[in-house]
């Protein structure tokens, strides 16, 4: 099975002047029960690159 995860690329929240990103357990929880299970994960976000 393969598996697609898709982070943010936005590191603000539209015009307001805050900060944004991804909770790092939202993404590595899942991420690794996945892996332990034999999942062929692959990462991206919508601008390509290092999410913020």
């Amino acid at each position: 099975m393969k598996v697609l995860i898709v982070l943010t690329s936005h590191s603000d929240l539209g015009d307001t002047g805050h900060k944004t990103g991804f909770w790092i357990e939202e993404f590595a929880a899942p991420y690794y029960v996945m892996a332990d299970a034999g999942v062929e994960l692959s990462i991206a976000s919508p601008k390509g690159g290092q999410p913020p």
